[in-house]
């Protein structure tokens, strides 16, 4: 079989949604770049028939002629080279202060200076993300504006040299903190210390004027001392808060970045045994989907929504978390939606005590995936436990038994925590109202760390007690 253009080419054209495919074709055939028409060619065939042999390609372009391989080759090049500039244009249309960085070093050389005033007063005065780029493209500009301060005035006057410095310092401390948050992050999830070079110094400057009036080092700083101070609680609080306050200060990526380490604190405290921790990581999503930058900068995932559901019904928000249901399923992916629909209504009704239809809803839950396929054993197990369906439930067991055994894409630790689930849910079941067996359950479960759920089945013990 003829080889297809692939790699890099079909990797680029692969990148390019319709409405861009389109766009290009427009930019091919601009008399600005004076593309050949054997490119253009090649372009209308590879965006219509992207399995198309260089070959077949050639043999369409040039129908009277025998396939010259380095001619392809020079065609494809040219290809990949126009792909690429139509991304990067695409892309620096969306860098607002990049661009007017390249316009302002750009009409400065050109010696337009009423042009470059205006594009200077747009840089150093207009509103843009206060991010680490935005201090880093202030310190270029204004280094390349003491050039031309230089250039078009007498040297007479001392350069000012001080927004420079500010700028460049701004930029030096609020990534080295950026980039620590990181650091100790990925220190704390592989559970290993990691040093960061200068964080004392860095420290001690992000406390001090000018730089404590800077909201976004203000807030890395105080993520990253929630990340790895032993007092941490006030640096969390301080940065939820900071966070909140200054949300439009920053572009939807880094806005959801910040959240999500406050987020996986707040779950941190929870595994930990810290339950008022539902409450706060409540309110987080809550001002993240009143949020509409980061609603509609891109889709949630599936599996976020789930933790919102879970959370809300956990603390009782049977009424918020119906709405959420009903009215923000459009957050995640189209294609993810009637899945996650139907599972978290299953588990809606679960919560809510209406087993039989979380039965019934749990079949039309497509599993496809693992998380899917736990979670939904786990309520089809405590359904039937709830609604004493003996021989049901015992199915269950060994159903969910032997999917854990072949189950290969699950860790061993689940493995293990869902098969103590089972154990225990088994026992009581057996144990029916027997107040001796009932508690040497109760006291093997308080001895195995690892289980899922194990308030679940406490709770289920205290009411088979008879215990308020």
């Amino acid at each position: 079989m003829s080889e297809t253009p692939k790699n890099k080419l079909s990797e680029l054209l692969h990148s390019l949604s319709t409405s861009e495919q389109k766009s290009f074709e427009t930019y091919l055939s601009s008399p600005f770049f004076r593309c050949d028409k054997e490119l253009l060619m090649l372009a209308s065939r590879l965006l219509s028939y992207p399995n198309s042999s260089k070959e077949a390609a050639f043999a369409h372009i040039f129908p009277e002629k025998a396939y010259d391989d380095k001619q392809m080759r020079y065609l494809i090049s040219d290809l990949n080279r126009h792909i690429e500039n139509f991304i990067t244009l695409k892309a620096l249309d969306k860098k607002v202060l990049l661009k007017k960085t390249i316009a302002a070093k750009s009409l400065s050389d050109r010696g337009c200076e009423k042009a470059y005033n205006h594009v200077h007063l747009e840089i150093t005065s207009g509103n843009y993300f206060q991010n680490s780029a935005y201090f880093r493209l202030q310190f270029e500009h204004a280094e390349e504006h003491l050039s031309h301060v230089a250039h078009v005035e007498s040297r007479k006057n001392i350069p000012d040299y001080g927004s420079v410095m500010n700028h460049l310092d701004t930029f030096y401390i609020l990534k080295k903190l950026q980039l620590s948050c990181e650091i100790a992050n990925m220190a704390n999830i592989l559970n290993r210390k990691i040093e960061i070079p200068l964080s004392d110094e860095i420290n001690k400057l992000a406390t001090t004027p000018p730089f404590v009036n800077v909201p976004a080092i203000s807030i890395y700083f105080n993520l990253l001392q929630t990340l790895t101070s032993n007092n941490s609680e006030d640096y969390f609080k301080q940065a939820e808060k900071l966070i909140k306050i200054n949300s439009g200060l920053f572009d939807p990526k880094e806005l959801n970045e910040l959240y999500q380490y406050i987020k996986n604190y707040c779950v941190r405290k929870i595994n930990q045994g810290y339950s008022e921790y539902l409450r706060t990581l409540f309110g987080i999503y809550k001002d993240m989907l009143g949020n509409k930058k980061l609603t509609h900068h891109e889709y949630m995932s599936q599996y976020e929504f789930k933790n919102i559901v879970s959370i809300s019904l956990r603390l009782g928000e049977k009424k918020w978390c119906k709405e959420f249901l009903e009215k923000q399923l459009s957050l995640i992916p189209p294609q993810e939606r009637s899945n996650a629909s139907a599972y978290n209504t299953a588990y809606y009704y679960f919560m809510t005590n209406e087993f039989k239809k979380a039965i019934r809803k749990l079949q039309e839950v497509e599993l496809n995936d693992v998380f899917y396929q736990l979670d939904s054993r786990v309520i089809l197990l405590k359904s039937y436990y709830e609604l004493d369906e003996t021989e049901a439930f015992f199915y269950q067991v060994s159903s969910f038994r032997l999917f854990l055994l072949r189950n290969k894409g699950i860790s061993e630790y689940q493995k293990t925590i869902y098969r103590n689930l089972i154990k225990f849910l088994a026992a009581i079941m057996r144990a029916g109202i027997s107040t001796t067996k009932l508690k040497a359950i109760r006291s093997e479960i308080e001895k195995e760390r690892n289980v899922a759920d194990p308030a679940y089945l406490m709770r289920k013990i205290a009411i088979a007690l008879g215990e308020p």
